[in-house]
């Protein structure tokens, strides 16, 4: 009977404390969050802090790779990158030539896939083992190939690299990043109180005025973090797969960060 007594009253403590837990997890939920909706439609939330003269400010849009389809798998991550590369007047120091360098890049492009085609083809006939090897390459793939570096070289001299972070880190800004989830993205960073409208003026013009600069250097940047984050952990693949069957008619069955991204380039201008 001792036992027992004793093992109820263990018991009662251990439950009374969950319960205290909860409570206390309730209480602290209580945020005083004052919510607006502007006139384009874009909800406001707002808590007011006195702890610090600091803004911890972002935005979120309900938009992730849920919304994508095969085809287009890995676009809304890396549309995220993307909205990093600046604006026309944020990451170039010639908005025009930059435009004009990005649209001879895109028709290069455009012929290099048409080799690709050719490569492609001569590999299932079996006349070529790897269509990436540099002695596979067909002759006008190398002369395109040659041209792109070019532009590329080109464009880097009016560049403005990571300007965005440079902005923010000048006036008092830190820990800006942005990630991507199945059903959201969204962009975050902590600025001092009196730099509230300059972080307004950059968030809105990102939204607004986004300019798609090194559209396929950033592609490899994707390549690279799913290298790293998924095919070489130990349950990167396992949870892929598992996703895959568990989600097998939802949109939650492909990865956020994808093998490769689909998509054709379309510059925002």
């Amino acid at each position: 009977m001792d036992f027992m007594r004793e093992r109820y009253q263990w018991l009662m403590t251990l439950l009374s404390l969950v319960l205290s837990g909860s409570l206390a997890s309730l209480h602290a939920q209580k945020v005083p969050v004052v919510e607006t909706n502007l006139a384009n439609g874009m909800r406001l939330l707002m808590v007011e802090r006195h702890d610090e003269p600091s803004v911890a400010g972002g935005w979120v849009a309900h938009v992730g790779s849920a919304n994508e389809r095969p085809g287009i798998t890995g676009i809304a991550h890396l549309f995220e990158h993307m909205m990093f590369k600046g604006t026309p007047t944020i990451g170039t120091k010639n908005y025009k030539k930059d435009l004009e360098i990005i649209s001879r890049q895109e028709r290069i492009r455009n012929e290099m896939r048409q080799e690709e085609r050719k490569m492609r083809a001569a590999y299932r006939r079996g006349e070529i083992d790897d269509m990436f090897k540099p002695e596979n390459k067909t002759p006008r793939y190398k002369e395109l190939e040659k041209e792109f570096d070019k532009l590329i070289a080109e464009q880097r001299e009016i560049l403005v690299k990571n300007e965005y972070d440079q902005i923010y880190s000048a006036n008092g800004g830190s820990s800006m990043n942005a990630f991507t989830s199945d059903d959201m993205t969204a962009y975050f960073v902590n600025v001092p109180a009196n730099k509230l409208e300059l972080w307004m003026w950059m968030e809105s013009e990102r939204i607004l005025h986004p300019v798609f600069r090194e559209f396929y250097a950033e592609r490899d940047v994707v390549f690279e973090e799913r290298r790293m984050r998924t095919d070489s952990t130990p349950l990167g693949k396992f949870e892929e797969e598992f996703s895959a069957m568990f989600w097998e008619s939802l949109p939650y069955s492909w990865p956020t960060v994808e093998r490769e991204c689909n998509s054709k380039f379309i510059p925002f201008r």
